[in-house]
């Protein structure tokens, strides 16, 4: 590596090993840049190689900010940082950690209570269950998960498809009040929410007194990762910390950018330039993981994308074997053959962690998890279950989080009778009933237990909890470790677990256990780290950082999970329509070209073989389906691709093209420049060789209708886009006369 080489007398030790395009990236003045880091191109290296540039041109390390999206990328950052000199110094960390970072020092200028509590997305739905049963019991129409992505989604100003349909609930005026609780409850209990880490890291900024020309003074250069997937409110962010044409480098592919769901926009990194006011772009190529043919696959999928910067990738390495297109006849079909092929790898040599099956829809592991197993073939789902969001884990985290913030309430309320301790819900509405008259935290309340009319067993439960958390406050400075195991064990969490007659219950305990050793190690590697920053930490853990190294195991994930991640073999599963892309999909602005982005993101993370295989029938609620390939697939250069089949008899050989379809009964044949009136039907009956017209993909002829009701689907043969299966409901047809 050029890092071990360099010395502050041997700086080109820095890109000595470096390509032109990204030698020109490290190297570019301080000033607004654009890096458009294809996959695989070595985005990482250049994101740290430039931090230790800016810091030889005489940038002092204390003022480099650089951003990234997990914690596990910035750790990887602050390793690679803590080679060079100086490198220890840089502030390296996620949005949300900086977020919290500032408004820890500033957040008081704006009323903020600077000794906050995170409240992390188990916490806030347990605290929105809370509201709407004061606020809508009994309202079925209002669930919490989606009332959570409602508040975050316009906390964010995100565009597209709202996830509440209010203006056809007639839900406004009951969402609204739910807002107006959740905010009141959150300043009460001085909790932040993630959304809230950024949104008011924003405001600091703006109307602190001074702390914009602080920060600004402060963080002469910010670098920030993965761009493409920054939301409205991120982008606001960095433009309040960096005046115009300042030294702010983004690095990121408009092509991998995937989380429009969660509030990402790629418009973010298309207009960078136009945000700050001009700056240069530098486009890295040069890919170092994939094969000549696994490229060439990838890159005929993406070029269809309208949304992009223009970009070729060119491998490092040999043209290698051709990507493998299989079809199955069925699901179990598929997962026979997907099994059969990691067995061949496997005898061949490779590790099962050298494996991964991606797919789209988490369905598709189903029948793919069995075939495994039946072929004693270990496997992991990843981040099916995160680690810190597994029960027990949040369970000892809300006494901790009590230990810190006594005035958290939903911690509170989720432990107080975790262990069972005779406190049930009368018992909870007398001490929530006397908090609210007094103005107090439900904790506080539970002191006074007897005066709100609680007595027995409730009563002496309460008051051992309120001993057991006061001892647990009483010893600041011990090791958080040690705090963990004595509210483990104190409060009878652990014994619980141990007694219990369940053995998944009793499995509960190796997490506990876990928890406790992840302290420890913390409290080792940083001796004097407070309660409130394991606390920080562990509420800003991803799915992502959760991926370790599994020592054996087929990893099975995702296309959004396996974003960032790579793999000498992967099988890309589920490749149909409706599935890649998602039927939902079809009918939102932008949907089929983030579609598209996933699975090139998906086909990216493959090194050296590629796999995609597609079934043409599935078992749904209601019988069996009929499937097509996914468009996607049509896109794949026929010399670069090698057709498995074992289906011939639905349909006849399938081959990819621009039109990939089955040779079943002829629909009348695909109608070019029709001409007519556009008439939209939507209670008439749809027949076989009706045109019609999409807003999406143009133009087509009815092919097959099947289904009832709600759940009638229609299949489509659409002039340049080939045949597509539609859900009739949400697919926008127009009938053409």
């Amino acid at each position: 590596m050029a890092s071990a080489a360099y010395t502050p007398g041997n700086p080109s030790g820095l890109v000595a090993d470096l390509n032109e395009a990204q030698r020109a990236a490290v190297t570019a003045p301080p000033g607004p840049l654009r890096v458009v880091a294809g996959a695989g191109t070595g985005k990482t290296r250049v994101l740290t190689r430039r931090v230790a540039w800016l810091v030889h041109q005489g940038a002092a390390p204390w003022s480099v900010l650089a951003i990234t999206f997990t914690n596990k990328a910035a750790r990887v950052l602050k390793e690679r940082l803590g080679a060079l000199p100086g490198g220890e110094s840089v502030y390296a960390g996620t949005f949300h950690g900086f977020g919290a970072w500032l408004l820890r020092r500033h957040g008081d200028t704006i009323g903020i209570d600077t000794r906050f509590t995170i409240l992390d997305r188990d916490d806030q739905h347990r605290l929105l269950k809370l509201i709407l049963d004061e606020l809508a019991p009994g309202e079925g129409r209002l669930r919490v998960p989606a009332v959570a992505a409602q508040l975050s989604w316009l906390k964010n100003g995100s565009s597209g498809r709202a996830p509440l349909a209010l203006d056809r609930s007639g839900m406004e005026d009951v969402f609204e009040a739910i807002a107006t609780r959740y905010a009141e409850r959150l300043r009460a209990a001085s909790l932040l929410d993630f959304d809230d880490l950024l949104l008011e890291s924003v405001r600091v900024l703006v109307e602190g007194a001074g702390v914009g020309d602080v920060l600004r003074d402060r963080f002469r250069h910010v670098l920030v990762d993965e761009y493409q997937d920054t939301n409205r409110v991120q982008r606001d962010l960095l433009l309040q910390l960096v005046p115009p044409g300042g030294s702010l480098t983004v690095v990121g592919d408009p092509d991998q950018s995937i989380y429009r769901w969660r509030g990402a926009t790629i418009g973010n990194i298309l207009a960078f330039e136009e945000d700050l006011g001009g700056g240069n772009t530098v486009v890295l190529e040069r890919n170092y993981r994939s094969t000549g043919r696994i490229l060439s696959c990838a890159e005929a999928v993406i070029a269809k994308n309208t949304e992009r910067h223009a970009k070729r990738l060119v491998t490092s390495k040999d043209e290698g074997t051709p990507v493998e297109v299989h079809r199955a006849g069925d699901a179990d079909e598929e997962g026979r053959l997907v099994a059969a092929r990691i067995r061949r790898w496997v005898e061949a040599g490779r590790r099962p962690d050298d494996i991964a099956v991606i797919y789209r829809v988490n369905a598709a592991s189903r029948a793919i998890e069995l075939a495994l197993r039946e072929r004693s073939l270990p496997y992991r789902v990843v981040a099916g279950t995160e680690f810190f969001q597994r029960r027990e884990v949040k369970d000892l985290l809300a006494y901790a989080r009590l230990v810190e913030n006594p005035a958290d309430d939903v911690s509170f309320l989720r432990i107080a009778n975790v262990p069972r301790r005779g406190v049930g819900d009368t018992s909870l509405a007398k001490i929530r009933q006397r908090a609210f008259d007094q103005g107090v935290p439900i904790a506080e309340a539970a002191r006074e237990a007897a005066t709100a009319g609680v007595s027995g067993k409730a009563l002496k439960g309460l008051r051992e909890l309120s001993q057991l958390l006061d001892r647990a406050r009483a010893q600041p400075r011990r090791p958080v470790a040690a705090i963990l195991a004595l509210l483990a064990e104190g409060s009878g969490y652990k014994a619980m677990l141990e007694t219990s007659h369940d053995e998944l219950e009793r499995s509960r305990v190796e997490n506990v256990d876990e928890l406790v050793a992840f302290a420890r190690q913390l409290d080792e590697r940083e001796p004097d780290v407070e309660l409130s920053t394991f606390l920080e930490r562990a509420a800003l853990v991803s799915e992502q950082d959760d991926v370790e190294e599994d020592g054996g195991r087929v990893q099975l994930m995702s296309a959004h999970a396996a974003k960032g991640l790579e793999f000498p073999c992967v099988v890309v599963a589920g490749a149909e329509d409706g599935w890649f892309p998602h039927v939902r999909s079809v009918d939102e602005p932008g949907g089929i070209e983030e579609e598209r982005r996933l699975f090139y993101v998906a086909m990216t993370r493959a090194e050296d073989e590629l796999v995609l295989t597609f079934s043409s029938s599935r078992a749904t609620y209601r019988g069996f389906e009929r499937r097509l390939p996914s468009p996607f697939l049509g896109d794949l250069p026929p010399a670069d691709i090698e057709v498995h089949d074992r289906a011939p008899s639905w349909g006849g050989a399938w081959s990819p093209g621009p039109r990939p379809a089955f040779s079943t009964p002829v629909a009348p044949p695909p109608v070019s420049g029709v001409e007519g009136e556009v008439v939209r039907e939507v209670g008439s009956a749809w027949t076989v060789g009706d045109r019609v017209q999409h807003p999406y993909f143009g133009e087509g002829v009815l092919f097959d209708v099947g289904g009832r009701g709600e759940d009638t689907r229609v299949t489509v043969d659409f002039v340049g886009h080939g045949r597509r299966q539609l859900l009739l409901r949400h697919a926008r047809l127009e009938r053409i006369r």
